[in-house]
């Protein structure tokens, strides 16, 4: 059979194979963006997807498919009111779409330029979340849900690998919870061993420029892009005036598309032109920093295998020990 990794294209002779050589899953958890006109809407999931297969050919274990539905970024329900319209520019949508969900500044308070919108119309028999705090929940229980299921395939680590920062905060939510509810059935054994892991924290050790302010819809993350869905990006669709800033090229507080860089952060300027995406956006670039991330990645599963996990062994219930519990199974 063909040395396959990804687990919705496997059959379960596969998945044994490799789960018995090495015991171990990747979780992609992505989001459905915008990044601006040059960039797939897939990005995110995109990267955490790729570093989760070539993870599983190097190291061992089984990819997963990631997760990017139910992400609060679909809504845009973020702090920065520039994106909002060009997004709706270049998406041709009713600017009321991105309006109706309300902006949260990075300090949690709620954004200005979009206050929260009161429901004027019937109300459902089941509502949806609209609010920031409900829709992060509803997206740390889908987590929570595939980890319980990766769980069930017999896995015993899981390593989930978020895409997109926010997420780094769904994805430790969604072990708690994971946790919490493998321990409602003692049929399920013990809970697998997870662990979250962020890639950007990994590239900062060998980009020097990283690290004095976030990153998006940059050279940095095209780049990585170029390498992990070759064909997604394309440059031609950025402004060529240099004075022009790149729609959903970072952001407030360092940058709006409208006003330019922020005159109170000219310390890291020069930072700003580095990851200009019209700098340098080259797949060789994002091969060189995705072999850095992939190194580090080793390292991180190297230890979490060395992590002893219990064996999968039902636990007898309450005050029952296992030879007792034993007895009581059924025989076949």
């Amino acid at each position: 059979m063909k040395d396959e990794v990804r687990f919705d294209r496997m059959v379960p002779a596969m998945v044994v194979a490799r789960r018995d050589t090495c015991n171990i899953a990747y979780l992609p958890v992505g989001s459905l963006e915008w990044h601006g006109n040059h960039m797939p809407f897939g990005t995110d999931s995109f990267t955490a997807a790729y570093l989760a297969e070539e993870a599983a050919s190097r190291f061992g274990g089984v990819a997963f498919p990631p997760v990017y539905y139910g992400d609060v970024r679909y809504h845009l329900q973020e702090c920065r009111a520039e994106w909002r319209r060009t997004y709706v520019e270049s998406m041709q949508v009713p600017q009321a779409y991105a309006s109706a969900f309300p902006l949260q500044n990075r300090d949690g308070s709620p954004g200005g330029d979009c206050p929260t919108q009161p429901d004027d119309g019937p109300p459902p028999e089941e509502p949806l979340e609209f609010s920031l705090e409900g829709q992060q929940q509803a997206f740390a229980r889908l987590i929570a849900g595939v980890l319980l299921q990766i769980h069930l395939y017999g896995f015993r680590r899981i390593l989930l690998l978020p895409g997109h920062g926010p997420n780094q905060g769904r994805c430790r939510q969604a072990e708690e919870i994971y946790r919490q509810n493998v321990r409602r059935r003692f049929a399920f054994g013990p809970a697998a061993a997870t662990r979250t892991w962020f890639y950007i924290d990994a590239a900062k050790a060998h980009e020097p420029m990283m690290g004095k302010h976030w990153l998006h819809a940059d050279r940095w993350e095209g780049s990585i892009t170029m390498v992990a869905a070759p064909g997604t990006v394309h440059l031609e669709l950025l402004p060529d005036d240099p004075g022009t800033i790149c729609p959903a090229f970072l952001g407030h507080p360092y940058l709006t598309e409208t006003g330019g860089y922020n005159p109170d952060m000219r310390d890291i300027w020069g930072h700003l032109d580095y990851f200009d995406p019209r700098s340098g956006t080259t797949e060789d670039y994002g091969r060189r920093q995705s072999e850095h991330v992939l190194a580090a990645l080793g390292d991180e599963i190297q230890d979490l295998m060395q992590q002893q996990t219990p064996a999968c062994t039902p636990r007898p219930p309450a005050g029952q020990s296992r030879r007792q519990a034993r007895k009581e199974m059924p025989r076949r």
